[in-house]
């Protein structure tokens, strides 16, 4: 029962510590390391569906238009 314990409690601070990351930094473009990282943060923080901020839309610099 020490061991169930012991596993909640870790599990409850590393979606806690990753919940605090992911809602204080910005989110990063996805084709990036620190983007993929992000994701991870995410994961972990259990952000899914509409809880999930969006990354920045980038426009692309044509001089065709």
């Amino acid at each position: 029962m020490d061991i169930i314990m012991n596993l909640v409690q870790w599990i409850t601070t590393i979606v806690t510590i990753a919940s605090i990351v992911a809602a204080s930094t910005p989110t990063p473009k996805d084709d990036e390391w620190i983007g993929k990282l992000y994701k991870f943060i995410d994961l972990l923080a259990v952000n899914i569906g509409k809880a999930k901020e969006q990354a920045p839309v980038v426009e692309s610099k044509d001089g065709d238009s």
